[in-house]
């Protein structure tokens, strides 16, 4: 045996202190946005959402055919559909049932606990159809509101490009 028998092993105050500061440092950081009512749960739909808009605008230039996003505000739910407003199905996410539709309902889905849709307009109408070439019919917004946390959704009218900001 090395040293002395009066010698003990245990962290340094040196080392305490910089398990301590990182602590600091990561709850100062995670804690302030976990307090914040909502923001997983907007921040999660609006994710959801801009994907959607994306499925739907790649599968238009994969199918060569228009497809649809049609968002019922009162409802708090939107869908996928074909040119002539039939809904689409949507085999990966329902392990390849045919008869079930793609559709997302915000309020049935516990991952979006408490986020409404406020408002959806693309040129006066609650849809978005991109054609076989992934262009827009027309741009425009859809936003989201959890409390008192606000996020806008805006589709570029010639390119289709997807964006999304806090207001």
């Amino acid at each position: 045996m090395h040293g002395s028998p009066t010698s003990r092993r245990g962290f340094t105050l040196i080392e305490v202190l910089i398990v301590v500061a990182i602590i600091g440092i990561a709850g100062a950081v995670i804690v302030p946005q976990m307090l914040k009512a909502g923001t997983l749960q907007i921040q999660a739909a609006g994710r959801m959402i801009i994907s959607d808009l994306l499925i739907a605008q790649n599968e238009a230039v994969a199918k060569q055919a228009p497809r649809r996003v049609v968002f019922d505000v009162n409802a708090n739910r939107y869908s996928i559909t074909d040119g002539n407003g039939n809904a689409i199905p949507a085999l990966w996410r329902t392990g390849g049932d045919n008869s079930a539709n793609y559709a997302v309902d915000l309020t049935q889905d516990g991952r979006f606990n408490g986020v409404r849709l406020s408002k959806a307009s693309f040129n006066n109408t609650a849809s978005i159809q991109f054609d076989a070439l992934g262009g827009p019919d027309n741009g425009g917004t859809v936003e989201l509101t959890s409390g008192n946390t606000h996020y806008r959704i805006t589709v570029a009218p010639f390119t289709g490009r997807v964006t999304i900001v806090p207001f």
